[in-house]
């Protein structure tokens, strides 16, 4: 019988040299020989290239705006929610951003459903307004999409950190002291989160700053964020266009520098700006106060809100699918029919069969990736420090990608699917291993003696013991990276140069021809496939603990 630690140690070690040294090494060593042959004019150039400016504005507020208001917005539903709401956040999370992102559209543009409703209930709105609860293309509309989708990856990391924290006697103490169980939850409870979601800010902040796929259905034109320009550059054939591809990754590189230094200034200033509220009673002028209560209101019915959200995102892109004529200002499309649907289905099969084998055999991967890891954790004595677990997270994703396709070029490696499933390895990875860190590390290990005494090896106990009683957080972790691989549109685009097709990248190729029908197709199977799998695992656990309690 082979023994556990002489399995997972390998298996650890593999782990972290092909999904964590090999991709940041292979960026590294790509983008040196590249920049070593940038001259001065080439910089110049770059410089000055339209729009390059307020790109960059554009990026730096969306990665600013989003991850902080998401993070007070996450705090405030923490305030007054149980640890039970994490078995709720599952479904919130394997939504696919673009498929989200899709339906938030057709529900709030200014020709979108709930202008139609408006309509036939007041009469109003005969022809689509110029203003808009959410403009097609904006950055508020991008904006919006990204603070709803990382409230509840936030809120995740926030009960995992509260589980390691007294709570309840900081809230106790601050009581003691005269605090409201409001303020004490905001002056001792949030600093020391605030502390713990450093690197789980930063992952958001990163993500925010090298999205491409969300901004090109629903962010600004002309220009659009920073990564998106650059993107439109490494696509170009012209040699000028490619420089300016490679100069901008770097930009995108320092800015995610600059980002990480502000992250980690979080905590420090909400602290100061604590004390100094506090040593000179500094009161709230009666705006701000009551935009807090307003802000405390919204973030506790947050849940129910966002559940009939994705319902109704859902919901659209079933209806837009089926539609057969379907014009504005009606509320209902004139019939339904699945004209679509067939006359696609022989395009959509092979996508959906690419897409499912990428996603469950990376999902696969990572989170034996992330079990080996913190076995290996446990059998050293000592827990590793958590970001360079994370690194796929904290750099952008742009210019890790096309740093890959600069050594696979320099090294005449033809792009295949190999390559891309890699790297559905490499970006899934960390999601597993943050999803199932917590309950790994905090599980008695005193199960696994007892079953020991009985006469059962280490290994048999691991496999009969410890993975059973950690079955939910382990199919949870499999759940979301397997969702975390259905959403991946750079590295399948890049890496396969085109030829690897998935629903992903159909979906955001279909949207510049402006058919509602054929996107609301694609996006709702890419919905379709996360919504199921998470399905499939909760009806397993529900029967499991059926059995169990029988």
């Amino acid at each position: 019988m082979i023994k556990a630690s002489r399995l997972f140690t390998p298996t650890a070690v593999i782990s972290l040299l092909g999904l964590i040294i090999l991709p940041l090494g292979l960026a590294l060593l790509a983008f040196g020989q590249k920049l070593s042959g940038v001259t001065a004019a080439e910089l110049h150039t770059f410089s000055h290239a339209p729009g390059l400016g307020a790109a960059t504005l554009y990026s730096l507020a969306l990665a600013l705006l989003a991850p902080l208001l998401a993070c007070y917005w996450a705090l405030a539903f923490s305030a007054r929610s149980s640890a039970k709401v994490v078995a709720w956040l599952s479904p919130l999370l394997s939504i696919p951003h673009l498929a989200f992102a899709v339906g938030m559209v057709f529900l709030f543009s200014p020709s979108g459903w709930i202008v139609r409703v408006l309509h036939e209930v007041s009469g109003a709105f005969a022809a689509p307004p110029d203003w808009a609860l959410l403009p097609e293309r904006s950055f508020i509309t991008l904006l919006v999409v990204l603070i709803l989708k990382e409230v509840p990856f936030l809120l995740l990391m926030i009960f995992s950190a509260c589980s390691q924290l007294p709570i309840e006697r900081y809230r106790q103490l601050g009581q003691s002291l005269g605090y409201s169980a409001s303020a004490s939850w905001w002056q001792l409870v949030v600093p020391e989160l605030l502390r713990r979601l450093t690197l789980p800010m930063a992952a958001v902040m990163i993500y925010s700053l090298s999205v491409v796929d969300i901004p090109l259905l629903v962010g600004p034109n002309l220009p659009g964020v920073l990564a998106q320009e650059v993107f439109a550059w490494q696509r170009d054939f012209s040699l000028a266009a490619a420089v300016n591809g490679l100069l901008g990754s770097v930009l995108l590189l320092l800015l995610a520098l600059g980002l990480l230094g502000v992250n980690r200034l979080h905590q420090p200033l909400y602290h100061w700006l604590l004390v100094r509220v506090w040593r000179h009673g500094w009161v709230l002028p009666r705006l701000l106060a009551w935009l807090g209560r307003g802000a405390m209101v919204v973030a506790r019915i947050w849940l129910p809100l966002m559940f009939v959200l994705g319902l109704g995102v859902l919901l659209s892109l079933l209806v837009w699918s089926l539609a057969a004529g379907w014009f504005y200002p009606r509320w209902l499309p004139a019939g339904l029919n699945a004209e679509v649907w067939v006359r696609e289905w022989p395009f959509v099969r092979p996508m959906i069969w690419t897409t499912l084998s990428l996603a469950i055999a990376s999902a696969c991967v990572a989170l034996v990736a992330a079990l080996a890891c913190l076995e290996a954790q446990h059998k050293e004595g000592r827990v590793w420090p958590q970001w360079p677990m994370l690194l796929a997270l904290l750099a952008p994703q742009l210019p890790l990608v096309m740093g890959w396709q600069y050594s696979f070029s320099f090294y005449q490696l033809t792009p295949h699917l190999g390559w891309v499933f890699w790297a559905h390895c490499v970006f899934a990875f960390p999601y597993a291993y943050l999803v199932l860190a917590g309950d790994y590390q905090r599980y008695d290990r005193r199960w696994l003696l007892v079953g020991q005494s009985l006469g059962y090896s280490p290994w048999r106990c691991w496999f009969t013991l410890l993975l059973p009683m950690l079955r939910r957080p382990v199919l949870y972790g499999w759940v979301i990276a397997f969702s975390v691989s259905v959403a991946q549109y750079l590295p399948t685009q890049l890496l396969g140069a085109g030829r690897i097709i998935t629903l992903t990248t159909e979906a955001v190729n279909v949207s510049s021809g402006g058919d509602r029908q054929l996107l609301s197709f694609y996006a709702l199977w890419q919905f379709i496939l996360p919504l199921v799998a998470l399905l499939a695992v909760t009806v397993y656990l529900a029967l499991a603990s059926r059995r169990h309690n029988a």
